[in-house]
């Protein structure tokens, strides 16, 4: 059961889970929510008679899915003609598109030349099934990584980290399903870290989240690509986000261990991984909120009293980040060079700041969400205890201090930072996966030269 606006989104969900015939009915109301039941009670009895034949009479056409090996059939290959070669990517261009193969931009064509070039890039054999890409469950071989890997400009070089990516999009802690279909205005954030950086000339400095950088601006749009061809997300058929997000084209940003403050430590190591392994991050981000030094509390000439307060409000946001339907996500802070400084003068490390968020950063019950919580408490994991919890009791905005993600990244600027809200309204966690390198590494690096972009650190 669904409403009107999305009943094309529930078909499309069914036929994707094998149930084309599933008996769909379609609320006559946009929307359920915020009405009362005196607006409801009209709508539910014109739906009652549909509901009751949807589950007592059989479909007109019955259609029988058989589960089958889960197994990806080779790449077709399609040949484009013209006059010139801008003729024929031209109409390789508008096929894509008229397909919904496309980002919209440009694209590199994947001749089967250029794809198993990519494949130099991976030691794992082109039909390996890495994982399977919601919400068409489409199958992500590694020949069709590559194929989307050339299709955005990558290098094959990048294919390591790209592989990595799939393997986050496609665990299930990650639910790819309810990130790619959800009308929350989310898109998944790509977080590098470790020595890979340097070796790829991925920019983990100023404008880390930007253009400039091929590293960073092709594998953040394949990871796009691989949601729109491989899970086959469309913007009004299954990805029901009203307005979209900027991060949408595909985000990469990479942690700066250059000028992160001796003792502080890398993200990867809070996540379990040695300083020496390289890993890739995925974070459903909904928005980027700059918190920055405006208080002077952080200012050398002055000992602040209440150091990490500024941030607490950001953290505090009611809309975004403290209340039920977002409790059982993470939240990622990236802190740039010049305030993750200023905190380790004043004595700070990500475990001090992590504590004093995590009890300063906290919601009456009686905002936190409705009385019993019911599915918020199954989605989110919210145990009973907040749920029984007096209306004026606090109640913290993550489960764990270490739910609070701390990083440096950026440049050595003015201290401007942020604080990237979580998606909510599902159950999607922070993961990271590490980076595997092929043993022809070193060959793959010396491709790069000519692509690097010099970067700036001061």
């Amino acid at each position: 059961m669904t409403t009107s606006p999305f009943h094309d989104d529930s078909r499309n969900a069914a036929i994707g889970a094998g149930y084309p015939d599933l008996p769909i009915i379609a609320l006559s109301t946009a929307t359920t929510a915020s009405k009362n039941a005196a607006e409801l009670l009209p709508v539910a009895k014109e739906a009652l008679p549909k509901i009751i034949d949807g589950l007592t009479k059989e479909p007109a056409h019955k259609t029988v899915t058989k589960a089958t090996p889960l197994k990806a059939a080779p790449a077709a290959v399609i040949k484009f003609t013209g006059k010139t070669t801008q003729e024929a990517q031209e109409k390789m261009e508008k096929y894509f598109l008229a397909n919904k193969w496309s980002d919209g931009l440009p694209m590199v064509p994947p001749t089967p030349e250029a794809v198993n070039e990519m494949l130099k890039g991976t030691d794992l054999p082109r039909e390996h099934v890495v994982g399977t890409i919601d919400p068409k469950h489409g199958i992500a071989t590694v020949e069709k990584i590559a194929i989307n890997a050339v299709m955005a400009g990558a290098r094959p070089a990048y294919m390591p980290v790209i592989i990595a990516i799939v393997e986050a999009f496609a665990d299930t802690g990650f639910d790819l399903y309810g990130v790619q279909v959800t009308t929350g205005l989310n898109a998944p954030l790509v977080i590098v870290s470790g020595p890979i950086i340097d070796d790829l000339n991925i920019n983990y400095s100023f404008s880390t989240i930007g253009p400039g950088w091929r590293a960073n601006s092709t594998i953040g749009r394949v990871s796009r690509l691989m949601l729109v061809n491989l899970g086959q997300a469309w913007p009004g058929v299954n990805d029901m986000k009203d307005l979209g997000n900027p991060a949408k084209f595909g985000i990469v940003m990479a942690e700066n261990d250059r000028q992160t403050p001796p003792g502080w430590g890398t993200m990867r190591e809070r996540e379990g991984f040695s300083k020496q392994t390289s890993t890739v991050s995925v974070y459903a981000a909904q928005s980027f909120r700059q918190i920055h030094d405006s208080q002077k509390y952080l200012a050398s000439s002055k000992k602040p009293e209440r150091i990490v307060d500024p941030m607490v409000a950001r953290l505090m946001s009611n809309s975004l980040n403290s209340t039920a339907e977002q409790w059982g996500e993470e939240i990622v802070i990236a802190f740039s060079p010049t305030m993750a400084e200023n905190l380790k003068r004043f004595g700070y490390d990500p475990a001090k700041i992590q504590k004093e968020l995590y009890e300063k950063g906290r919601i009456e019950r009686g905002l936190f969400g409705p009385r019993p919580l019911g599915s918020f408490a199954v989605t989110s994991g919210i145990p009973k205890w907040i749920d029984d919890l007096p209306d004026n009791a606090l109640v913290p905005v993550v489960p764990t201090p270490e739910d609070i993600k701390i990083m440096v990244a950026g440049g050595k600027g003015g201290g401007v930072s942020y604080i990237i809200d979580r998606w909510g309204f599902g159950n999607s966690r922070y993961l990271t996966k590490e980076i595997k390198l092929p043993k022809n590494w070193k060959s793959l690096l010396n491709d790069l030269q000519g692509w690097e972009t010099p970067i700036t650190v001061k």
